[in-house]
């Protein structure tokens, strides 16, 4: 299905410690602050190794500072300018890498450097500084030349602390990678020491099938669960049991038990599939309090897919299988654990019977739900007819919105959004290349709710949408003749009180296109459709188009990257293109490109001399005025689009 093709611009603030202090501008220097190169006061000095050491931060002093980016190697940065300790380090080895781990459940770092000045390290001295959780962290460094290194456990900006406490450890590093693993019997590099296994994917010997993790060894499979089933040992993908793949006439059950003691504890299941496509899976069982988990892996251990919703179950999913091959299911019991009792359950593979509800042609079932049709949801209170089971709630299931051409057509509806599933669906059938649809969406409410409406054609791929306004209107133009769906969403905070809506569509006058330029013309609320095909607009097709080829979504083009964004008004000028990070990137396309400025990724896009040939930022309600989106921002002197 067609969506909406726009670009997300990145910020980077995050939730552990952003904001508050000087911003690391201005040293923390106090009263022990470092003098000719000795890093403040230290706690301890270790010279043998491995070394530990448990200290505090509380009260050790707030001296040192680091400003991000003066380290070497860098592993995420929080603002480290409050309470620190420092530890020295020597008696290293020159060249040599060691590992550092911090623990602690506070908001600690630590940062490694040679020499400091006033307030922290010296300019190009900081070799590492490692901060990226809320708690334990373990980060690498290799020991310079004289084998005298300083550890700052610092503090993350603004955070407030229980005791400040942790523990230090520092030890000489086996690897830091596999390949540095040359002992038979532990060829993966795993926390800097050489280990048997990581995953069970590595453990194929016989009657060892498990890595335990605790141990990272091979270890054979549990057989302490009591009532357990007969095709044990079955706990690890060497020892799984081969099912049939399944077909859509016949699909796989297998009933079967597992329990949760000892840990290794699980039920692997091998299924090999002949082509790419989809695999629908549902555990059930019927033991009060328990809840079972299954995850999908493809033949090297990468997860695919996985059941994990918690409560009674049952645990129900669609995988996407990329390639054909061998595929890995593994069940176990997530709760009680450490249970030896073992739950009876059974896993059903099957062939999905949808994608989406554009898949569901029967009106008695017509909502796409895991892999199956269904019957509509009816959980609103106060809903209209409509919604009465099977429902309305997918394309076969949708109400009549068709008059003549020129005549509008409006129907009455409720909606909720309890549960998140619920849509009310239209359709409109058209008759006549080139002709167009006017739908408008209104409502009135205390307080007021947001709906929304999609318009998609009969294969699901989205037309057009309007997000912000009350009333939403989508105008579409050149369409061929066909059937046209279009869907209510309630949008916000979670209720299951319907709200009153009145939808109105009116087909206009078919118009013939010639190019593809007046595909374009009709922008605002319209998703671009870049070929004028027999009087109408249609989507290019997925291909494979090289940079500079027409496009108007991403599948057309070999880089997987289209210059179109949604609403943009100069869509005809859409060609496949390439990230970039200044406009002279942008140069293999010819004249009148630029790179754009300031989001995630940066692509070349034909140039400016508006905002509304920037394309629209969906996810703002900041509309432009007369416009039904924000759109983004071209500066016209440079015809740089930028958020």
């Amino acid at each position: 299905m067609r969506t909406l093709a726009y670009l997300l611009l990145t910020t980077a603030c995050a939730v552990a410690a952003c904001g508050g202090d000087d911003g690391g501008a201005t040293p923390d220097a106090g009263t022990d602050a470092p003098v000719g190169g000795v890093c403040g006061v230290e706690a301890i000095t270790l010279s043998t190794y491995p070394a530990t050491f448990t200290g505090t931060v509380l009260n050790a002093g707030d001296d040192l500072d680091v400003i991000e980016g003066a380290c070497a190697d860098e592993r995420g940065y929080w603002g480290p300018y409050g309470l620190d300790q420092v530890v020295a380090l020597t008696g290293l080895t020159a060249g040599t890498a060691y590992v550092v781990e911090l623990d602690t459940a506070e908001d600690l770092g630590v940062y490694v450097t040679s020499t400091c000045d006033a307030g922290g390290p010296a300019t190009g001295s900081c070799l590492l500084l490692v901060d990226e959780t809320v708690g334990a962290e373990i980060a690498d460094f290799v020991a310079p030349a004289g084998g005298a290194v300083f550890l700052v456990i610092d503090t993350a900006d603004a955070v407030s602390l229980t005791d400040g406490a942790y523990t230090l450890a520092v030890r000489a590093a086996e690897c830091t990678t596999s390949a540095q693993c040359t002992t038979a019997g532990a060829p993966i590099c795993n926390n800097y020491e050489c280990v048997q296994c990581t995953t069970s994917f590595q453990c194929s010997a016989a009657g060892m099938p498990v890595c335990d993790g605790a141990t990272s060894t091979c270890v054979a499979g549990g057989t302490t669960c009591t009532g357990d089933d007969a095709g044990e040992p079955d706990d690890g993908p060497a020892a799984a049991r081969t099912l049939t793949f399944p077909t859509m006439v016949t699909p796989t059950v297998v009933t079967a038990a597992v329990c949760s003691q000892p840990a290794v504890e699980g039920d692997w299941y091998k299924v090999t599939a002949v082509a790419a496509g989809q695999l629908r899976l549902s555990a059930s069982w019927t033991t009060s309090g328990a809840d079972l988990d299954f995850v999908v892996y493809n033949s090297i251990g990468a997860a695919v897919g996985q059941g994990a919703a918690g409560g009674a179950g049952p645990e129900v999913a669609v995988v996407e299988l990329a390639a054909p091959g061998e595929f890995f299911i593994e069940v176990y019991q997530y709760e009680p654990v450490m249970t030896a009792a073992a739950t009876g359950y059974t896993l059903t593979l099957s062939l999905p019977e949808c994608r989406d509800s554009f898949g569901c042609t029967n009106p008695a079932e017509p909502m796409c739900a895991v892999g199956d049709c269904v019957v509509g949801p009816a959980q609103c209170t106060g809903d209209d007819a409509a919604d009465s089971p099977p429902g309305d709630d997918g394309p076969a299931g949708s109400r009549n919105l068709t008059a003549a051409v020129g005549t509008p057509m409006a129907l009455s509806g409720r909606i909720c959004n309890t549960p998140g599933t619920e849509q009310d669906w239209y359709r409109v059938v058209t008759t006549s290349a080139g002709e167009g649809i006017q739908a408008e969406l209104a409502w009135i409410g205390t307080p007021v709710p947001d709906l929304d409406v999609f318009i998609f054609d009969s294969q699901g791929r989205l037309l057009g949408t309007s997000f912000w306004l009350n009333p939403e209107s989508v105008t579409l133009t050149y369409l061929p003749a066909g059937t046209y769906y279009l869907r209510v969403n309630l949008i916000g905070t979670t209720t299951a009180a319907a709200h009153d809506y009145t939808i109105t569509a009116t087909r206009t006058t078919a118009v013939a296109c010639t190019t593809r330029t007046d595909c374009a013309t009709t922008f605002k609320t319209q998703l671009y459709r870049g070929a004028c095909t027999a009087g109408s607009c249609q989507f290019i097709a997925p291909g494979m188009a090289a940079e500079g080829g027409l496009c108007d979504s991403a599948d057309d083009c070999t880089s997987r990257s289209c210059s179109y964004i949604a609403f943009e008004a100069d869509a005809q000028d859409s060609v496949c293109t390439h990230a970039c990070t200044t406009t002279a990137d942008c140069s293999s396309l010819g004249a009148g490109f630029a790179c754009t400025s300031g989001f995630g990724t940066n692509i070349c896009v034909p140039t400016c001399t508006a905002d509304v040939e920037c394309g629209a930022n969906v996810n703002s309600s900041m509309v432009d005025l007369g416009q039904p989106w924000n759109y983004f921002t071209c500066a016209t002197a440079t015809g740089v689009c930028s958020p």
